[in-house]
């Protein structure tokens, strides 16, 4: 039987997450400090590109949402999202993200030009769940796990930069989502399961190919750019 409960679905993804984790060529580099500091740089601007389109991917939630009466979960899921996006707007996670790009010596946040593999991540989301045969709750399912990535991601990023690449300041946008994102994860999931009637376990892989997803999204990048790095050279 597979696990219905946001906690043991959650314990199971974050193995899932580590383990990908381990295996992502950015990460460990990064952690272990391999990762030259201009390439480290080049990744986080792609990323803060990405985020900055990441509020779209709540609206394909709320498209995909059924109408009112026509499922029970509807209001709590609505509320949620709305939740989510109060979190991101309030605490200013915007200006937040251009302090942390300043700290890694990016001063001016607007020239930076997206990768086609930025652009590709960016609409991926709204490629795969605005279409008629995937459901509203497939794609809750799926930017929960997204959501479920952060603590683990962050972890690194938290203990790497200062240590191996002495980036001391602009670290708040990853402290602010240790529990944050944690706590998203497990409300969304509760309020899915709450009278869905779509199989848990499409439930469960789509929030593991939104990992996987994200994940592959660093590597895809970092690997970009010392392609583009290595043609210049030669």
């Amino acid at each position: 039987m597979m696990p219905v409960d946001s906690r043991a679905v959650s314990e199971s993804l974050e193995k899932y997450i580590n383990i990908m984790l381990e295996d992502s060529i950015f990460f460990t580099d990064l952690a272990t400090g391999r990762a030259h500091p201009d390439h480290v740089r080049d990744v986080f601007g792609q990323f803060y590109l990405w985020r900055n389109r990441f509020h779209r991917w709540f609206g394909i939630c709320v498209v995909k949402s059924a109408a009112f009466g026509e499922g029970v979960n509807v209001p709590s899921v609505l509320n949620e999202l709305i939740t989510c996006l109060v979190d991101e707007i309030k605490g200013d996670h915007h200006g937040i993200a251009r302090s942390f790009l300043e700290a890694l010596g990016i001063a001016d946040a607007t020239r930076i030009s997206a990768l086609p593999v930025t652009d590709s991540y960016a609409e991926s989301f709204l490629r795969c769940y605005f279409s008629m045969d995937r459901s509203g709750d497939e794609a809750l399912a799926a930017l929960a796990g997204r959501e479920l990535v952060g603590p683990s991601r962050n972890e690194i990023i938290l203990r790497a930069l200062p240590e191996h690449y002495g980036v001391t300041s602009g670290l708040d946008f990853f402290n602010l989502h240790a529990d944050l994102e944690t706590a998203h994860f497990q409300t969304l999931w509760d309020v899915l399961v709450r009278g869905t009637t779509t199989d848990t376990r499409k439930l469960i892989e789509a929030a593991r190919l939104e990992i996987w997803e994200h994940i592959t999204f660093w590597d895809d990048v970092y690997t970009a750019i010392l392609d583009t790095e290595s043609k210049l050279v030669s």
